[in-house]
């Protein structure tokens, strides 16, 4: 089931969370770790902590709740290093030049006039079937011609899953393209050769859809017509929010925004 919800403090980051309150009872004002040392405290981190400059900005994402519950920011990061400074709450920001994430908030007045968002989306995830090979040829489960979101589950024997959301309107179209991507179809060419390359490995890949879905405002749910692309979109990037949030799995979706 997919539900939109505020973020909460998942409990794979809590050593983190605790590491910096003792600093900060050590009356400590500042503290270097390395990428190493944080995946050791946690179990590992994802590969987008080591891409990507904004998986340590502070915002409200499992990992960033971890420092800010702790009274804690991001100062700096140096991906090239491969090591973060955090630093009390109060502390002065880094020097002009460094290499920071954006941690800068714009105080803007509320519009009374406009709604709060509240929005939660649920739909339940259904056995699609296990995608394989045979003779270097992708072979999949026989699907409905249907309005759907689906996942794409891709798991081994060592090593974290990853996943691949996605939203069409014709189920068995979209594995078809991903069977035989055509020269511009880049995304589906991309998960072409993840899945073959994944499988030739000896891993395995299962599929998930989901063909109905409501969202709920205000208390009132309705149903939300995956006919349309908007409503498939929001349930999608549902989907995609919850993975984030919780921070169990790795994320094959391109996503610009950590770019």
């Amino acid at each position: 089931m997919i539900a939109v919800m505020g973020a909460r403090l998942a409990g794979k980051y809590a050593p983190l969370t605790g590491r910096l309150a003792a600093a900060a009872s050590d009356g400590l004002r500042g503290v270097e770790l390395s990428f190493a040392e944080i995946a050791d405290l946690v179990g590992g981190l994802p590969a987008s902590a080591y891409d990507h400059r904004t998986w340590w900005a502070n915002g409200v994402r499992s990992q960033q709740a971890a420092w800010h519950h702790a009274g804690w920011r991001v100062d700096l990061v140096s991906l090239e290093r491969r090591h973060v400074r955090f630093v009390r709450h109060d502390a002065p920001m880094a020097a002009a030049g460094e290499s920071q994430p954006d941690v800068t908030a714009i105080e803007l007045p509320i519009d009374d006039d406009a709604p709060a968002l509240d929005v939660r989306v649920r739909c339940v995830w259904r056995v699609g079937g296990e995608v394989g090979l045979s003779d270097d040829k992708l072979v999949f489960p026989r699907l409905p011609r249907v309005a759907a979101i689906y996942r794409l589950t891709f798991a081994n024997s060592a090593g974290r899953p990853r996943i691949y959301v996605g939203e069409t309107n014709n189920l068995r179209r979209r594995v078809g393209n991903y069977r035989n991507p055509g020269p511009t179809q880049r995304t589906s060419q991309r998960l072409h050769d993840e899945l073959v390359r994944h499988l030739a490995a000896g891993g395995t890949v299962s599929l998930s859809v989901a063909v109905e879905a409501d969202i709920e405002t205000d208390g009132q749910r309705s149903v939300l017509p995956l006919a349309r692309k908007t409503a498939r979109v929001l349930a999608e990037h549902a989907a995609l929010a919850l993975v984030y949030v919780d921070d169990v799995v790795d994320i094959l979706n391109a996503d610009r925004g950590a770019e």
